[in-house]
C-alpha cells in the first residue's frame, strides 16, 4: 500500500517525576526525545509502547546537547516522563453535513475542530474517517495494537463519497485500510451518518453489506440521523430523516438484524436512539443491544436509562417526608419520552410531582431537538417563566449531556457557563445535572428544603 510517510518531529518533555529513571539520568522539562531503540517516538503512546522493554537506548537532546543514554529497568518501570500533549490531527474532509461547520460564531474554541485523529479514536472512542491514514500510521496502529478503532464510514460507494465528504481525488481507498486493518486482528466499529437523497435506500444496503464482508474484525455499524442547524451557511441542501423514514429504518434494520443474529450471532447494524424518538416506537430490549458497545455513540443509552430506573424503583420510598417538585429540562424530542415513561414511574412515590419542560434550541435552532446540544439561554428561556410564577419547585434536573467534563454548558460568556449560573438567573432554585442515580435523586428529593 503506497502510502505517503514523513519522519515525526521530537517530542519535548513537560514534566519529570522526582526520583524516577528520567530524573537519575538528568532529563527535565525543556528536553527531547528523539528515539528509542533506534525508532523514531511521536508522542507519549508511543513511547509507551516503545519504552516496554527491559534495555533501553533512548536518543535524547538534553539542554541542547545529543546524546543516547542506555537504560536498565523493570519490564512495567515507567521512565517517568510526561511529554508536551500531541497535536491533534485534523479530519481529512470536508463532509457537507459537518457540524462543525454548522456551529455559530463564539463558542469555545475545540468546537470547531476537526478531529480526524486514529490515536484519540483508540483513547477516547472518537469517530474518525481514515482519509488521511498513511502507510505509517496504518503500520503503528497493527504493530502497538491500537484497537479497537471506531470509523466513520458513511457510504461505500466511491462515488457518493466523494460527494458527501468532499475528497479531493475520487477514491480515499476506505476498503483497502478497513481490509488491511481487518486482516490485522484490529477490532473495527463503523458509523453511518443518514443523509437523505445521498447515503439511503439502495446505498444504505449496499453499504451494510460491504461493511459485512469484515464482520469477523467489524464488529458493529450504527446509523446516526443527520443533524442540521440554522446556521448552515453556503452548504449543500439537506434534509433531515422523517419521521416515515425513520420508521422504515426500524423495520429494514430489525429485519437485518435477525438475519446477522442467525448467521454471526448478534446484531451488527443497531440504530441511535434519535432513530426510535423520531419513528415514536420504543426502544429494543436489553438483549438486543450485545452489551451496549456503542453506547457513547447513543445507541442504547435510552433502553440502559429506562432499565435503570425500573431496577432502582424497587427501593424508592412509599412516599417522601412532605410534598416535592422536581422540574426535568429537556430536548424536544425527548421531553415526551421523559413525560410517558419516567415522570410515572417518580411519581409512584407519594408526594413526588414531577414535571418534564421540553426546551426550544435557541443557539442551533428548532431543528435541533436532542438534549446534548441545549446551551445556557435555551434552558433560562424555557424555565425562567416557571421561576417566576414559582413553579420550578425543589430541583431542577439537566441532561447529562448537556455539559462538557468541566461542567460547562456550549455558552462561552461569563455567567452564562454553568448550572449555578442558571440557578442564578432562576433565582436561586436549585439546579444539578443528572448522573444517572435515580435512588440518590429521590434521597436528594426527601432531604430537600422547601422552596
Amino acid at each position: 500500500m503506497p502510502f505517503t510517510a514523513a519522519p515525526p518531529v521530537p517530542v519535548r518533555i513537560t514534566a519529570v517525576d522526582s526520583g524516577s529513571l528520567a530524573h537519575t539520568l538528568g532529563w527535565a522539562p525543556g528536553d527531547q526525545i528523539l528515539a528509542v531503540n533506534g525508532e523514531a517516538v511521536a508522542d507519549e503512546l508511543d513511547l509507551r509502547f516503545k519504552a516496554s522493554e527491559e534495555r533501553l537506548a533512548v536518543k535524547v537532546r538534553v539542554g541542547g546537547d545529543l546524546r543516547e543514554d542506555v537504560v536498565e529497568k523493570g519490564p512495567d518501570e515507567p521512565l517517568g516522563v510526561t511529554l508536551e500533549e500531541f497535536r491533534v490531527k485534523t479530519c481529512g474532509d470536508d463532509c457537507v453535513f459537518c457540524f462543525v461547520d454548522q456551529n455559530p460564531t463564539g463558542l469555545r474554541d475545540t468546537l470547531y475542530f476537526r478531529d480526524g485523529d486514529f490515536r484519540m479514536s483508540f483513547l477516547y472512542g472518537n469517530y474518525i474517517t481514515v482519509t488521511n491514514l498513511r502507510e505509517r500510521d496504518l503500520e503503528r496502529i497493527v504493530e502497538q495494537r491500537l484497537s479497537p478503532l471506531y470509523v466513520s464510514v458513511h457510504c461505500t460507494d466511491d462515488d457518493v463519497r466523494a460527494r458527501m465528504m468532499g475528497h479531493r481525488t475520487l477514491r480515499d481507498r476506505l476498503g483497502e485500510k478497513l481490509r488491511y486493518l481487518a486482516d490485522h486482528d484490529i477490532e473495527l466499529h463503523a458509523q453511518i451518518v443518514l443523509v437523505p437523497g445521498f447515503n439511503d435506500a439502495g446505498r444504505l444496503v449496499e453499504t451494510i453489506l460491504d461493511l459485512y464482508d469484515l464482520h469477523e474484525r467489524l464488529y458493529s455499524v450504527s446509523v446516526v440521523p443527520v443533524g442540521l442547524t440554522r446556521h448552515r451557511r453556503e452548504q449543500a441542501d439537506l434534509r433531515l430523516v422523517s419521521p416515515a423514514e425513520a420508521r422504515q429504518l426500524v423495520r429494514l434494520v430489525e429485519r437485518w438484524q435477525r438475519t446477522f443474529r442467525e448467521t454471526i450471532g448478534r446484531g451488527f447494524v443497531y440504530l441511535s436512539d434519535e432513530v426510535y424518538l423520531l419513528a415514536g416506537q420504543d426502544f429494543p430490549d436489553e438483549d438486543d443491544y450485545d452489551g451496549y458497545p456503542l453506547m457513547e455513540n447513543g445507541v442504547g443509552m435510552s433502553r440502559d436509562f429506562l432499565n435503570e430506573l425500573a431496577f432502582q424503583a424497587e427501593d424508592f420510598p412509599e412516599a417522601l417526608p412532605a410534598p416535592r417538585r422536581v422540574t426535568f429540562a429537556s430536548g424536544a424530542l425527548t421531553a415526551p419520552f421523559l413525560d410517558e415513561r419516567v415522570r410515572p414511574a417518580l411519581e409512584g412515590v407519594g408526594g413526588l410531582d414531577v414535571r418534564v419542560v421540553a426546551c426550544e434550541n435557541l443557539l442551533f435552532g428548532d431543528s435541533v431537538t436532542v438534549s446534548g446540544l441545549l446551551n445556557f439561554k435555551s434552558f433560562a428561556a424555557a424555565l425562567r417563566p416557571l421561576a417566576e410564577r414559582g413553579e420550578l419547585g425543589d430541583l431542577v434536573v439537566l441532561p447529562p449531556d448537556s455539559v462538557n467534563f468541566e461542567g460547562l454548558f456550549l455558552d462561552n460568556r461569563p455567567g452564562q457557563m454553568t448550572p449555578d449560573d442558571l440557578s442564578a438567573a432562576l433565582g436561586g432554585v436549585e439546579v444539578a445535572v443528572f448522573d444517572g442515580d435515580w435512588a440518590a435523586l429521590v434521597d436528594r428529593l426527601a432531604d430537600a428544603v422547601p422552596a
